[in-house]
């Protein structure tokens, strides 16, 4: 299935025409002027959005599409009609048709509908994605118990030198806390002393000015998740939909980040407005947890890729999902392996040693930790999870951490 394909149907030759010109740069377009071979060259080659003439001799518009939904698929429709009765509208809203279009139509309007119908469709697949997944995610679960289990069982010398090998990574690679020693030393060494002042090459003290500064950020870092574990953040309840609305102004302040490798990130839609259910948020900390999650999808997707946030509403909490595709050549291409599904939220723990200096995130393996410590204060879940990007037909994994937040009962 082509992500871009269109089908269009309308048994107005010229209409045909004039669509498919307004429409042709962005989109592979299908078209035909019969309702009886509407279904046929649907069924042949399946598209994500289908634009429906609602009055057309033998079948109408409407009729097509309940014979595409009754053969198992589930398009996003438009309906182009010249008919303003809002019975009949609503009427094909209640049937399943996504938007309907008036004749005569700005060509404007056409192409920012299209573009949004085919902006649901993708994410609807992603979503159908992760509900198949579900009982993969819970064997995952199963598996890291017994991981855990094996893990215990394991000299304990062997465990203890990996996180050592990490915490020595993070700390001492390049800069930090394991050249001040060193730089220090070498200050003391080349430095000549005058009176009461040391005489010093700028170049040095530039370099000990730099690496008081990573040391002091790792400082402020370790302390700050301190305080998240053993304090309970003051928190207010929020309704679903402000929540969007605060996680919308988040994705607002990373445009200058989307713009670094050109990454897209992909909000699905506020259909929450009306919903009285609550959940208690502290809003300064789980901006925190959420731009820290933003940064890490922009930094290790590929280029030129879309990030996605989706939502569900379960029982008893509400479950956000940011999904990214892995750059390629990496060690996550295929996604994070299942031992590592958990371990990556210990603290130090690094699966990549690159450094992105170009994104604010909290590196020494810390960052996900945090965003961990976070989530926990407010009685929620993270997990991660590889999800299968069959929407593009590429063999490729999309990564996706979910969390999850009880509501305020």
């Amino acid at each position: 299935m082509k992500m871009n394909k269109l089908l269009i149907v309308d048994d107005d030759a010229i209409m045909l025409e004039v669509l498919k010109g307004t429409l042709s740069k962005q989109y592979d377009i299908v078209t035909t002027t019969t309702s009886k071979g509407a279904l046929g060259l649907f069924l042949s080659d399946p598209t994500l959005v289908v634009i429906l003439d609602l009055n057309m001799p033998e079948k109408s518009g409407k009729e097509i599409m309940l014979e595409i939904f009754a053969a198992g698929y589930k398009p996003i429709v438009i309906i182009l009609t010249g008919e303003t009765d809002i019975k009949t509208v609503v009427e094909l809203f209640k049937i399943g048709v996504h938007d309907y279009i008036v004749k005569p139509f700005n060509s404007l309007e056409l192409t920012n509908r299209v573009d949004k119908a085919f902006e649901i469709a993708e994410l609807r697949i992603i979503n159908e994605n992760i509900q198949k997944e579900r009982e993969v995610r819970i064997e995952h679960q199963l598996n890291w118990n017994l991981f855990k289990e094996n893990l215990i069982k394991k000299d304990i010398d062997k465990t203890d030198s990996g996180l050592m090998a990490n915490i020595n990574s993070s700390l001492i690679q390049g800069a930090g806390l394991g050249t001040l020693a060193p730089l220090v030393q070498l200050i003391q060494n080349s430095s000549k002393q005058e009176g009461n002042h040391y005489i010093v090459e700028k170049e040095l003290m530039d370099m000990l000015f730099e690496n008081t500064q990573f040391s002091n950020k790792l400082i402020f870092i370790i302390g700050d998740i301190d305080y998240v574990i053993n304090n309970d953040l003051p928190k207010e309840a929020m309704t679903i939909s402000q929540l969007y609305t605060l996680i919308e102004s988040i994705v607002g302040n990373t445009s200058e980040y989307q713009q670094v490798r050109k990454n897209t990130i992909r909000l699905a839609n506020n259909t929450f407005t009306g919903n009285t259910k609550k959940i208690k948020i502290n809003e300064e900390y789980f901006k925190k947890a959420v731009e820290e999650l933003l940064f890490n999808a922009l930094k290790f997707s590929e280029s030129e890729s879309k990030i996605y946030i989706l939502f569900e509403i379960a029982k008893d909490a509400f479950h956000i999902s940011i999904l990214n595709t892995p750059e390629r050549d990496t060690k996550v291409q295929n996604g994070i392996p299942p031992e590592y599904q958990n371990i990556i939220f210990e603290p130090f723990f690094r699966i990549s040693r690159l450094v992105y200096e170009k994104y604010p995130t909290l590196d020494f393996g810390l960052g996900l930790c945090y965003v961990e410590k976070i989530i926990r204060n407010h009685k929620g879940n993270i997990r991660t999870v590889n999800l299968k990007n069959s929407h593009e037909n590429t063999g490729r994994v999309l990564i996706d951490f979910n969390i999850e937040l009880p509501f305020n009962v």
